[in-house]
């Protein structure tokens, strides 16, 4: 029980610490990148789609929070 609420704790500080305003953007292109992986029908090309959102999100957040 103490292991689980300590490490909630840290997430939530983590969340916290986290440049919020230079994310957004990022989070956003992420939830309109999921919605078009979404409206693909093959699981697969879905699936890769999904992924490939990710690689750009991460991407995204990278270029914001480091600068380069």
């Amino acid at each position: 029980m103490v292991k689980k609420t300590l490490l909630a704790l840290v997430v939530l500080c983590g969340l916290a610490a986290a440049p919020r305003p230079a994310i957004a953007g990022c989070t956003t292109d992420l939830a309109d990148c999921y919605t078009a992986a979404a409206k693909i029908d093959s699981f697969w090309y879905r699936w890769a789609a999904g992924l490939d959102c990710e690689l750009d999100y991460t991407e995204c957040v990278r270029v914001k929070v480091v600068g380069v």
